[in-house]
């Protein structure tokens, strides 16, 4: 979503939507653990602007697409375009409750897979005497595309534009991370510099853990792959075949059901079989672990 539109969404609905931003003081945290750009009451003005438009367009729509496929105007026409209307809206609000759900959950995953890199860089920079502080800031300032990275970054922005000390920047990460490894990584290190311990071998024996972990995770991935591959082989193999193979024994034994078995295998090539698919990428997706 440009930030254009954000804004026109904000402008005209910000005050509206006022009065009932505290009942979405969860999905306001949830924003803020996804790391997105974007305040609360922007956020739901760009929801119901949206959610407004296809609302509007929705109906229209539906009729183009019901009447393109019947070739006239009649009950079925009528009754899709209801449906389409009805839906479009529907599918925008859930899509905009769910997505901060989802960026939160690749956040997640891949603070806890770089997390052993991190741990093992903080550590090596321990062993050399460097403070904590100018850890996360050298973490931060190296050249590597991780999420971790990024999470130094805030660190050190706090510490130095924010007027935070470390403690309280470490604090701050872990209460407002998506991860709970990574939080009870930086409340440990937390505890570790509070009380003066050996950051050093904190950091070590956090980098050993952290790497079986990663280990463990990687063999249940592939553990878990087998059980999709034979989902993949019922949902897009053997289902769609016996499906096809029936609708045509049934559109021979019926004469008067051909056209209903036309819908029946367009529904089926266009619905049904990408729906299955989509659900088969999505669970591979949230399996794999992030690199």
């Amino acid at each position: 979503m440009s930030k254009s539109f954000r804004r026109i969404a904000y402008l005209r609905l910000g005050r509206i939507i006022e009065p009932i931003l505290p009942r979405f003081s969860e999905l306001g945290k949830t924003l803020q653990k996804a790391g997105m750009d974007v305040s609360l009451r922007m956020y739901l003005a760009t929801a119901v602007f949206t959610t407004v438009i296809g609302l509007i367009l929705g109906f229209p729509v539906g009729i183009g697409i019901f009447y393109a496929v019947n070739l006239e105007f009649n009950a079925n026409v009528w009754i899709g375009a209801i449906v389409v209307g009805i839906l479009v809206p529907l599918v925008i609000m859930l899509g905009f409750y769910i997505y901060p759900s989802y960026v939160t959950n690749n956040r997640k995953r891949a603070l806890e897979s770089s997390l052993p890199t991190a741990s093992s860089f903080l550590a090596a920079m321990a062993s050399a005497g460097v403070a904590p502080d100018k850890a996360f800031m050298a973490l931060a300032n190296e050249n590597i595309r991780l999420e971790i990275a990024k999470e130094a970054e805030k660190i050190t922005r706090n510490i130095e534009i924010l007027g935070y000390d470390l403690l309280s920047a470490m604090e701050f990460a872990a209460e407002n991370s998506p991860s709970k490894v990574y939080a009870a990584f930086l409340e440990g290190l937390v505890s570790v510099v509070t009380s003066g311990g050996d950051m050093t071998a904190y950091l070590t024996n956090e980098t050993k853990s952290l790497m079986r972990d990663k280990i463990r995770e990687e063999k249940e991935f592939i553990e878990g792959l087998g059980v999709i591959a034979e989902l993949f082989l019922v949902i897009g193999v053997v289902a769609p075949i016996f499906f096809v193979i029936m609708l045509a024994v049934l559109a021979i034994m019926a004469s008067d059901s051909g056209n209903q078995g036309t819908v029946l295998m367009t529904l089926l090539t266009y619905v049904l079989i990408p729906i299955g698919m989509s659900i088969i990428i999505v669970l591979i997706d949230g399996m794999q672990p992030t690199e």
